[in-house]
């Protein structure tokens, strides 16, 4: 049977890119480059399957998505965004989108959901956000905890100490069907071994038929686990279990120190929380919702960046209250930090992350025909022009002043500046 697929995307290089995987699978694309056009497309023939992006020119995707789940009979929506948050993701989730996919795309992805994507999908209550985060890390994490707030799984939250897990919990559970019922936390490593067994079944019996969640479970010993896993063979558990790792559970199994069958009851969806250094976009909108009324001088924010932060979310928090407790004025300065934070050495953190953000740029522009590839001097041209255009921010975009500090020609710098 031959499809059409609708790609309602108004950025013509992805456009053309998405076409290129549609016809691999001996399907039709079909391109609209505005919502609108993509609505009377819909209700002017039939189509197996919709690929649309949130930000479009005329109207939101989202909206485009409303309009489509009125249709008499809706096609299968895959949603593509730049700007993902948690809002964005449980709004298309609710409106019923089958899957959601970030910008820069990963094609060999869409080319396999392509595959399997014509199936209904379960939708998510929509809710307000108080979770933080636009990197590319934290949308995929939005996303999971979308998936996981509309339905009643198992759920297994992964990332390092201070990411976020128990907050990720909290909002999974306060959007979900038992929302309403009780969220119980119980953790071993605050027990004597030989009271955590029957700490555990006190617990269990708390949650009744709402959430128990079990923190740090890749610390358990494994009469522990033994307990957990026999009342789930048993069938003796009613309530929602929600589990979270500061360790790779997986590489726990793999040693021999978790139990296989546990592992697998447990992570059924998964959560991953980035660690904070790979999602440093995140720290000024982070700190922002912290330092209440007052303001962050780019020299603390650079040095905010420029940190490892091992101790993630957590630290960053903590960091700002020390800040905003010796600040005597309006502007957090860099004095003002944590001493070892502005006296460290500078990390690879920052580079690494640079190297991640440039080869998914690069993917995206050299993405189709050999014959439409870039020449190089464009692509050089972008970023330099994009570096000029940060470095001017600095300068009070005052090109003169940043002329000087680089030992640039005045003009040489305009022109760059004025290239598109």
């Amino acid at each position: 049977m031959s499809h059409s697929i609708l790609i309602i995307e108004d950025e013509y290089a992805l456009a053309a890119a998405l076409s290129t995987v549609v016809r691999r699978l001996d399907a039709t694309p079909v391109v609209a480059a505005s919502g609108q056009s993509g609505i009377d497309k819909l209700t002017s023939q039939p189509f197996s399957l919709v690929l649309l992006d949130v930000g479009l020119p005329d109207i939101s995707g989202l909206t485009v998505l409303e309009k489509i789940q009125k249709l008499p009979k809706p096609p299968p929506v895959i949603i593509i965004t730049a700007h993902g948050t948690l809002d964005t993701a449980l709004e298309a989730r609710r409106l019923g989108a089958r899957e959601y996919f970030l910008k820069p795309l990963d094609l060999a992805a869409i080319q396999r959901t392509l595959r399997e994507v014509f199936a209904p999908v379960k939708t998510v209550a929509r809710i307000e956000t108080t979770m933080i985060g636009t990197s590319e890390p934290m949308q995929r994490a939005f996303a999971s905890i979308a998936q996981a707030s509309s339905c009643d799984t198992p759920v297994l939250l992964q990332g390092p100490p201070g990411s976020g897990k128990s907050l990720a919990a909290e909002f999974i559970h306060r959007h979900s069907a038992r929302a309403e019922k009780p969220l119980i936390l119980f953790r071993a490593d605050e027990w004597p071994e030989d009271r955590a067994q029957a700490a555990l079944e006190e617990a269990i019996t708390k949650a009744a038929d709402g959430v128990l969640f079990l923190d740090e479970i890749s610390t358990w010993a494994k009469p522990l686990q033994a307990a957990l896993m026999h009342r789930l063979a048993a069938g003796k558990l009613s309530a929602r279990l929600f589990s979270a790792s500061s360790h790779d559970l997986a590489a726990k199994v793999a040693e021999g120190a978790f139990r296989e069958d546990l592992f697998y009851a447990l992570a059924v969806l998964r959560v991953a929380l980035p660690p904070l250094r790979e999602r440093t976009n995140d720290i000024p909108a982070l700190a922002a919702s912290k330092t209440g009324e007052l303001a962050l001088s780019a020299e603390a924010l650079a040095a905010l960046k420029s940190h490892a932060w091992p101790g993630n979310v957590r630290e960053l928090q903590t960091a700002i209250a020390h800040a905003a407790a010796v600040c005597g004025g309006n502007t957090i300065l860099p004095h003002h930090l944590p001493a070892h934070l502005i006296s460290s050495e500078p990390s690879n953190h920052l580079k690494d992350a640079m190297k991640r953000s440039l080869a998914a740029w690069l993917d995206q522009k050299t993405t189709g025909e050999d014959d439409r590839m870039p020449a190089y001097d464009d692509l050089l041209e972008t970023v330099e022009t994009s570096m000029l255009e940060t470095l001017l921010q600095r300068f009070d975009h005052k090109p003169t002043r940043l002329a000087a500090a680089l030992k640039m020609n005045r003009a040489t710098l305009r022109r760059k500046l004025k290239e598109d």
